[in-house]
């Protein structure tokens, strides 16, 4: 029997992401208005719980869920208040300044014609503020003397500011048209992961075909700028997005394989579990803290801590740990499409593919083709509302192409994440440990390729809130169906059992029995007994 699982941190994770969403989107004011209900709503279960009406799990549920409510409405109330009124959101827009800034993250080109131009987060300020300090703001620049900022360093750069593309808690949008000046390099860590990332890309350019030396470092370290155009429609249109830059998958394979090595070596658990989320630490650094990344890391560190414990560590609880932890440092996370989509897969996964894996294996299908399909039917169900909300188009295919490209995706995780390792001591064993990874990518590369030219791949949807509600009810209809067919069908299968059992335990006839012969008769001699 499955065993219950704990669902006390679901509320306060729900609370804190709304929260959170309402700070971002609606501003400080709404931030401290919610802040002042929950701690109001709080206060009532206190005062109804102390004169006992009301059961104390569900006051201590309540009281909770209004405790982490109330305090990150207020942080995200004090996060949108110093955006909102900071130098470059109020006194500066719209005019051209010198700002000094930090670079928070690797630029992302830019696809579409013209130049090539590149976004990259930052930290900005403009020359001779008044003590206001560094806020987040979002640079569009030429990729000319752009391309190659690594985070943590320190430039500056004349630019345009203009109002913010989207509510992210972001100051403003800098539009450069010059290369900036650098004023302090990047950290010794950051160089270091550059150079993992450089020397990984060429290693893959020199083992691999085109199409595969692009996907190898996306897979593996984030690095998606060697990635084919027609290849990254090619996997949108089959739904394998996922698979063309580091993902919360990648990070499990990493910290999984890195752990059960330590153990087969004879490693004490205590010590194992800390080397191995010093490994995950360092496998963030080099791939860089995206959404889906982070909420994974958080998720795992929870997971192995657990297991130092000794504890029955439940994904539920880790990731809705993952959740608040992750909110509470990157507040903007919480209107991330990648990190939404990540945390809605993780809850599908954790919840409902088990349940579906076993009922299909209740249909006598082999776990080996159960397992793979109920994590890609689950994840595609689940995300496909927030995939119809942010890009307006579903994958028919997608389920298909990820039970096909399943098998082959550890593998490349673990053999080219040991050939990055591998390229600062050795570059030719870093080119052998690539090249291995050759069939596999070439695999994945003809997949996406056939499916996504399959007639009526990739349907485009109305995007949007509207879009997102009639997907959701569409999902909800067709999985309630399915529920429903199945519990009829399992409750035919029972009775039919139950009949079954009946007439096997209905008494049969007792066998005639022998008519036994007088006793003179027996004395004369029984022809049956042989004798006289």
């Amino acid at each position: 029997m499955r065993p219950a699982a704990d669902l006390r941190l679901v509320a306060p994770a729900i609370g804190c992401w709304a929260v959170t969403v309402v700070g971002i989107v609606a501003g400080d004011v709404a931030a401290v208005v919610v802040a002042v209900v929950a701690a109001a709503a709080g206060g009532v279960v206190v005062v109804v719980t102390a004169r006992g009406g009301m059961s104390r799990v569900v006051a201590w549920t309540v009281i909770g869920t209004a405790a982490v409510t109330t305090g990150f409405a207020t942080a995200v109330a004090v996060r949108a208040h110093a955006v909102a009124t900071a130098e470059l959101a109020t006194a500066f827009r719209g005019h051209k300044t010198t700002v000094d800034l930090v670079v928070t993250d690797d630029p992302r080109i830019l696809r579409g014609p013209g130049p090539a131009r590149v976004r990259l987060p930052a930290r900005a300020v403009p020359i001779g503020d008044r003590g206001g300090g560094r806020v987040p703001v979002s640079v569009t620049a030429p990729a000319d003397g752009w391309e190659g900022l690594l985070p943590g360093q320190r430039m500056l750069a004349v630019v345009t500011v203009t109002a913010p593309q989207r509510h992210d808690l972001t100051a403003a949008t800098l539009r450069a048209t010059a290369a900036p000046r650098s004023v302090r390099g990047p950290p010794v860590h950051q160089r270091w992961a550059a150079g993992v990332r450089d020397r990984l890309t060429a290693v893959s350019r020199a083992a691999l075909p085109a199409r595969e030396s692009g996907l190898l470092p996306g897979m593996v370290i984030g690095d998606t700028s060697g990635l084919d155009d027609d290849l990254v429609d090619e996997f949108r249109r089959c739904g394998l997005t996922h698979l063309l830059a580091v993902s919360g998958a990648n990070v499990a394979i990493v910290a999984g394989s890195v752990l059960a090595l330590l153990r087969v070596s004879g490693v004490p658990r205590g010590t194992a579990v800390v080397l191995a989320i010093g490994v995950v630490a360092v496998f963030v650094v080099v791939v860089r803290p995206s959404p889906s990344v982070v909420r994974a890391a958080v998720m795992g560190v929870v997971g192995m801590l657990a297991l130092a414990a000794r504890r029955d560590g439940q994904p539920v609880p880790a990731l809705c740990t993952a959740v608040i932890t992750v909110l509470g440092v990157w507040p903007a996370m919480a209107v991330d499409p990648g990190f939404a989509l990540s945390v809605a897969a993780t809850a599908g996964l954790v919840v409902m593919a088990p349940r579906l894996r076993d009922a299909l294996v209740d249909r006598r299908i082999p776990r080996v083709v159960a397992d793979p399909v109920a994590i890609a039917a689950t994840a595609q169900l689940v995300t496909t509302p927030l995939v119809v909300l942010f890009a307006g188009s579903v994958s028919v295919v997608g389920v298909l192409a990820n039970i096909v490209v399943a098998p082959v995706v550890a593998p490349i995780t673990v053999l080219g994440t040991a050939a990055a390792v591998c390229t600062g001591a050795s570059s030719v064993l870093a080119e052998v440990l690539a090249r291995t990874t050759g069939p596999t990518l070439w695999w994945m590369v003809v997949v996406a390729g056939r499916l996504a030219r399959a007639p009526g791949a990739a349907l485009s949807v109305p995007d949007g809130v509207y879009g997102a509600v009639a997907a959701a009810a569409i999902v909800a209809v067709g999985t309630g169906a399915v529920v429903l067919w199945s519990r009829r069908r399992t409750a035919r299968e029972a009775v039919g059992v139950r009949w079954q059992h009946g007439r096997r335990e209905r008494p049969a006839a007792s066998p005639p029995r022998r008519r036994r012969l007088p006793r003179r008769a027996r004395r004369r001699g029984d022809p049956h007994r042989g004798g006289p």
